[in-house]
């Protein structure tokens, strides 16, 4: 599999339909599904790989929760090489918790609770610990437990960081330094990184991988802890990680209202997934030989479970299906539309000469938040320059490149930001667009994150007002739902006027 994304097969030499992949990529398209990537294997053979533009199969990406299945993966790499097992208690390896006052339960809390998110807690505990001052650790034994540990599913990112915690301790590396050389390196991953609290990585989330790599995580389940010929993992650890422990009892939740292994979700019967917020996916099937992994922007991710149903699961062959040319050229059509540049009607405004070099000081109407933005103009072309540190370059009738830090509204929906994305170059495209002689907009896709922003600007004389809309946390704000961990959904709206 070294040379696996060197070549690609036509999709029905192993038992699947180009005009099927199509159809699910246009019908993505007509639901409004926010995909970003796809990547099909099957037979350990690259299938289908496609990104929707501006993004790329090749860059990293905020993957979210998957984080929990690299972290699961960690331990069971701990557990072949002895370091410790699934049925230890966790507080032996926090000695400085043990006079905490906890919960009679919190002391019988094990290695393997945390892996099923069964620790007996009623609420995850990620919020107190991203809200609190004390180490976490520290916060989670002493929360209550209202649950026997091991009998209640009850989502709890809280417990993955302490896994991660875990590996520092009994490795004397940080997680993603142990991967590296146990898991990244066997892999063929180069190019990984991933949030820190303090020298802990966060374990439940934060993690930034190419999309190609997710899919190799993929296949070293589907084979069983073997890639390339090499062992990573135990045939037994894949088989106890992907094995439906616990029943989640999620209601109303299409895709995660079935049963939990090892930070790893029951896809369906016989299949299972690497889950992360918003859309992003690693999905096994072992009895079809493939795996197929997706990154989007969505609220309701699972949205995409009945279309890979309906066009691919529906559809697979165990022979290989006749070649069509006709057929394989409609799909390669569909995903070059995809991949293709877009090209926007130029705008312009009678402002544009008077913004040009001129500085606003904006300041934030429900926070003490303030910034200075300066225009930088040209023909279509403008550039946008927050606090001097933030500099966003956009024209009128394509997108531009660029990458920057950030001083307005990261581009991550993250529990906790840390170091590692406060301080990173993020990879952008935008575009602008003039609405009206007085409204501006600019749209910034992330490339790293797959989340898009809008800021759209409204000018008056020597003021303006700026609201900037995080695409997927609009939605959230929409949705009435709240947020207990630091993330804001709401729009953020400043109020400028000129220096």
């Amino acid at each position: 599999m070294t040379q696996l994304f060197n070549k690609f097969y036509i999709p029905e030499d192993v038992g699947i339909s180009s005009v099927a992949i199509a159809q699910f990529l246009k019908e993505c398209d007509e639901i409004n599904y926010k995909l970003r990537t796809l990547h099909i294997v099957r037979h350990d053979k690259a299938i289908a790989e496609v990104s929707k533009y501006p993004f790329c199969a090749l860059d990293k990406r905020l993957v979210y929760s998957v984080s929990k299945t690299f972290t699961s993966t960690a331990i069971g790499i701990a557990v072949k090489e002895g370091l410790l097992r699934v049925d230890d208690f966790v507080l032996d390896y926090f000695p400085e918790c043990r006079d905490l006052d906890m919960d009679d339960a919190a002391r019988t809390i094990k290695i393997c609770h945390l892996l099923t998110m069964s620790t007996g807690h009623g609420v995850d505990t990620v919020g107190d610990m991203c809200n609190g001052i004390r180490p976490w650790p520290e916060i989670f034994f002493t929360r209550k437990i209202v649950y026997e540990p091991g009998t209640h599913f009850v989502y709890n990112s809280g417990g993955t960081y302490m896994l991660s915690e875990l590996i520092s301790r009994v490795t004397g590396m940080c997680l993603k330094d142990w991967l590296q050389t146990h898991l990244f390196d066997p892999l063929e991953i180069t190019d990984v990184s991933w949030d820190k609290h303090g020298d802990v990585n966060t374990g439940a989330w934060g993690l930034l991988i190419a999309p190609r790599d997710l899919t190799k995580l993929g296949l070293l389940y589907l084979h069983k802890g073997v890639y390339n010929g090499i062992r990573i993992l135990t045939e037994e650890w894949v088989t106890e990680a992907s094995y439906p422990h616990i029943s989640t009892n999620v209601q109303g939740c299409a895709g995660w209202g079935r049963h939990y292994g090892y930070q790893i979700w029951e896809n369906s019967p016989g299949s299972y997934r690497a889950d992360g917020a918003f859309g992003q996916y690693c999905m096994v099937f072992p009895k079809m030989d493939m795996v197929i992994t997706t990154t989007a922007e969505e609220t309701d991710g699972s949205r995409i479970f009945p279309l890979i149903e309906k066009y691919i699961l529906n559809n697979i062959t165990e022979q290989p299906k006749p070649r069509d040319a006709w057929c394989y050229q409609y799909m390669k059509n569909v995903m070059n539309q995809w991949e293709t540049p877009v090209v926007y009607s130029p705008s312009a405004s009678y402002l544009m000469h008077m913004l040009q070099g001129k500085e606003f000081d904006l300041r934030s109407r429900t926070s003490d938040e303030k910034h200075t933005l300066r225009f930088e103009i040209g023909n279509s072309r403008m550039e946008f320059v927050i606090d001097e540190i933030q500099t966003i370059h956009s024209s009128c009738t394509v997108d531009l490149f660029g990458e920057t830090t950030y001083a307005i509204e990261i581009p991550s929906n993250s529990p906790l930001i840390g170091d590692e994305q406060r301080n990173r170059i993020w990879k952008y495209a935008a575009h602008h667009s003039w609405v009206d002689q007085s409204t501006l907009i600019l749209t910034i896709c992330w490339q790293e994150t797959g989340h898009s922003q809008t800021w759209k600007f409204y000018f008056h004389e020597n003021t303006l007002t700026l609201i900037v809309t995080d695409g997927t946390k609009g939605m959230f704000e929409l949705s009435g739902a709240v947020s207990d961990r630091n993330v804001r959904f709401a729009d953020m709206i400043f109020d400028g006027a000129f220096r």
